[in-house]
């Protein structure tokens, strides 16, 4: 008991000392740091490879732009001295393998010692510590989610939430630089592209809305494949174009208000009312669509489906079963069409027949048998029928 009460006197004791301290202060009691001067901001970076290709540095330069305050820096975390570096942890926060160990290891027992009066942390969260031997100030704690290679929204709603708790944690404590490793990469199996989509967009947003609590967030990877993706992604969330500007999206959102005022429509609603006006149109040829013509529709659907109950080929809902006959004078050729195909029961004189259905007689010679009438054009064939 006795021993534990003097491990944690000793690391409280150690933090508030060097808390207390300023950087140079600090800088002899570690070895090896790499300041933030030498890390260039995506912006230096622009201008870097402008004034290579002898272009003016000053056609790039945009007032506000998010893309002056994040940074790509490929290397070991544990040597940034910055305000905080963030810690990929796990839920005991007692150290583990990848850059937990390797942050542990750096900083030395009384990170430990501090972690353990933490009770642990949940996913999604995160907790802050002194960073002792490290060049880093504090070091934030976040737990990330274990993904496996399957990414559920949880896994999204997780990692997003470990980003930004981390920031929020930041401006609490008025650290205005902060490094991130890349969270749930490693043995959590969080795939590296979507992982680095999450973290550019909560960190793109939290910049928006906190812009003057932070000075500099770098993204620091230690894999090739992560520098690949954080370089060409971090050109399209932070443009230097700025894109990415609060006040170029209230202009945007005044003209579209401006627009929707002097406007009786909005032009959603006329692509709306447009292809309202396309279906009509393939219903019906004319503009009004009227009931005798629906009418006449469900008519046309009533022979189609007889058509079909006798085997015959129907080309289209709306064809009309004399348009498909073909013209035939010869009194003999319509004979032998008629003793060749199955007789189908005359109706009576006093049945209630719709006039728009075909007679029988149409049905009859509309049948495919006879391959000549699939191809003629439409003719009446009325008179020639009652004659035979």
């Amino acid at each position: 008991m006795y021993q534990s009460n003097k491990k944690k006197r000793q690391w409280k004791e150690e933090k508030e000392r060097l808390l207390n301290m300023t950087r140079e202060e600090r800088r002899k009691e570690y070895r090896e740091y790499v300041s933030l001067d030498n890390i260039p901001s995506l912006m230096e970076e622009l201008k870097r490879k402008a004034s290579s290709n002898d272009e003016s540095s000053e056609e790039i330069q945009v007032k506000n732009s998010l893309c002056e305050k994040v940074s790509l820096y490929k290397g070991d975390i544990t040597q940034l001295e910055v305000d905080a570096i963030v810690n990929a942890a796990n839920t005991s926060l007692l150290g583990g393998g990848g850059v937990d160990g390797c942050i542990h290891r750096a900083s030395g027992p009384t990170l430990l010692a501090e972690c353990r009066e933490l009770g642990g942390c949940e996913t999604g969260q995160a907790k802050i510590t002194c960073g002792y031997e490290l060049p880093a100030k504090y070091v934030i704690h976040t737990v990330g989610p274990i993904a496996r290679g399957h990414i559920s929204p949880n896994h999204k709603q997780d990692l997003a939430s470990c980003y930004n708790s981390s920031l929020t944690l930041a401006t609490e404590n008025d650290i205005r630089t902060i490094a991130f490793p890349c969270i749930s990469t490693g043995i959590y199996g969080y795939p590296n592209e979507p992982a680095a989509n999450v973290a550019l967009t909560t960190v793109k947003e939290f910049l928006k809305k906190n812009r003057d609590k932070i000075d500099r967030v770098i993204f620091c990877v230690f894999l090739e494949v992560d520098f690949k993706i954080y370089k060409r992604k971090l050109n399209e969330f932070f443009p230097k174009d700025g894109g990415d500007d609060e006040e170029g999206e209230k202009c945007d959102s005044e003209e579209m208000k401006e627009d929707s005022e002097g406007k009786p429509k909005s032009p959603p609603m006329k692509k709306i009312k447009e292809k309202k006006e396309d279906a009509s149109s393939l219903d019906s040829p004319d503009e009004d669509y009227s009931t005798e013509e629906a009418t006449g529709n469900t008519q046309d659907m009533t022979v189609m489906s007889l058509e079909t109950d006798e085997g015959n080929d129907v080309s289209s809902p709306t064809a009309d079963p004399l348009e498909e006959v073909e013209e035939i004078t010869d009194p003999d050729e319509l004979e032998n069409m008629e003793t060749s195909q199955p007789k189908v029961p005359m109706e009576t004189e006093g049945s209630d027949r719709d006039p728009a259905e075909p007679s029988d007689v149409q049905k009859e010679i509309a049948s495919p048998s006879n391959e000549t009438c699939q191809e003629s054009g439409p003719k009446d064939t009325n008179e020639d029928a009652n004659e035979a």
